[in-house]
């Protein structure tokens, strides 16, 4: 995680102000337009201009995504050399490359930059199938998958309250600004040791048998959020982004390797290392995220909301994404004085929910977004057949795989054998995507 400290010296180099620099920090913590704008209480497009002047001042070209890949490149590249030089002091005493033994850590916690979660709704279940897999099943690696926006790190934490007396050490870490398998791990060994001077191992195997070592010796809750950060857009869900394989090798020993600890990960997309290792006596499992069903109308009731009869409609077409919910009840307060009758008779969609779909809908491979397309001009479900006969040009086993990746995407839903498009994913398709040729 880069620092403010050092985000604040490269706005001074660089002539950002302090509203340039607030969009900036939450950008380089993986944070899209509307979360952005949602946080900060301003409207996405003064977020995307904010974001402008930043590229602008740091002389990036090119058009949206692909600016901020290339400037969260250049903040990270700086940040690692300025550690670098940091680290690089003479004379630093040799230390062992061995996990400590002794003494035991005790009631260790460090929840980093994990989210205030003292106001939760709902998950009751999910929160109980999830204290069985890691207590009394003992999973080394879980997997808590779902769509931008649906609970996952809010999920995260709140277990990781809930389990804390029962581990040793804790830890919640971010991986929304990407860092290499290599620092991770070197982070975590880092951290873990409690040793000013550890020497860490040099390759990426020596540093997870380090961590396996130590996850063998001590009881550790190790929480991974926003894991989809190291993963490819514009490709099939689960593909690691270059140079980022190795973290695979990383899932795969931390699943199949013996340890009295439990690694949870946050990501929008399955990796295929939980794909292979994960079944129902395994050690490694997943749990895909659903919306919050009647849970959500608290979200709506201390939004202030009225027109309570309206609420399951306005629910079930956001499929209770709470992140979604609460971008369109700032819009229901602010426009309709609160009232969703109101609201509902003239829209069911807004302009923050477009750019919050948007940003799920640039991680899509070429034949994902024909397929959503299609999709998205059908009226009622569609059979697999059906479907592979308007892509006669592509082979079943491809559109399957597409289908898919659409459906770990959450962008896909099927019925009875047959799929079609959530409501707000299918507005906003028609809305951005080119429209079928007549």
């Amino acid at each position: 995680m880069i620092s403010q400290d050092f985000l604040k010296t490269i706005a001074t180099e660089r002539g950002l102000s302090k509203s340039e620099l607030e969009v900036l920090s939450l950008a380089m913590e993986g944070h899209g337009t509307a979360a952005i704008a949602s946080h900060l209480q301003i409207s996405g497009d003064a977020v995307r201009k904010r974001l402008s002047e930043v590229y602008q001042k740091f002389k990036i070209p090119g058009r949206g995504p692909v600016k901020l890949t290339k400037l969260q490149q250049i903040l990270v590249n700086r940040y690692q050399e300025y550690l670098q030089q940091q680290k690089d002091t003479p004379n630093r005493p040799p230390v062992s490359q061995s996990p400590p033994t002794s003494p035991q850590p005790q009631n260790r916690r460090d929840w980093g930059e994990a989210p205030d979660v003292s106001v939760f709704y709902g998950r009751g279940d999910e929160l109980k199938t999830l204290e069985r897999w890691i207590i009394q099943e003992g999973c080394r690696l879980v997997a808590l998958l779902g769509m931008s926006g649906i609970g996952k790190t809010a999920l995260s934490v709140k277990l990781a309250k809930q389990l804390q007396d029962k581990f040793q050490v804790v830890r919640w870490r971010s991986l929304r600004q990407a860092p290499s398998v290599s620092d991770l791990l070197a982070a975590l060994i880092q951290d873990l040791s409690q040793q000013p001077e550890t020497v860490i191992p040099k390759t990426p195997d020596q540093r997870i048998s380090w961590l396996i070592d130590y996850f063998r010796q001590h009881r550790c809750l190790v929480i991974l959020d926003g894991v989809e950060s190291i993963l490819q857009s514009g490709e099939l869900a689960g593909i690691y982004r270059e140079s980022y394989e190795g973290y695979g090798d990383f899932f795969r020993r931390l699943g199949q390797e013996p340890h009295q600890s439990c690694v949870l990960i946050t990501s929008q997309e399955k990796l295929n290392e939980i794909s292979l290792l994960e079944g129902e006596t395994s050690p490694v499992r997943s749990s895909k995220l659903e919306g919050l069903g009647e849970a959500a109308r608290f979200i709506l009731k201390e939004k202030g909301l009225s027109g309570e009869k309206k609420w399951q409609p306005l629910i079930q077409g956001y499929r209770g994404n709470p992140f979604m919910l609460k971008l369109v009840a700032t819009t229901i307060k602010e426009v309709f004085d609160g009232d969703v009758t109101d609201f509902l008779s003239t829209t069911l969609f807004t302009h923050d929910i477009s750019d919050f779909i948007e940003e799920i809908l640039d991680r899509l491979s070429e034949l994902e977004e024909r397929v959503l397309v299609y999709l998205a001009h059908q009226k009622e479900p569609i059979s697999f057949k059906a479907l592979q006969q308007q892509f006669s040009d592509t082979s079943p086993q491809e559109v399957i795989r597409a289908l898919g990746s659409l459906s770990q995407r959450s962008l896909v839903e099927k019925s009875e054998g047959r799929f079609i498009l959530p409501p707000a994913v299918r507005e906003v398709t028609l809305q951005l995507m080119t429209p079928l040729e007549e």
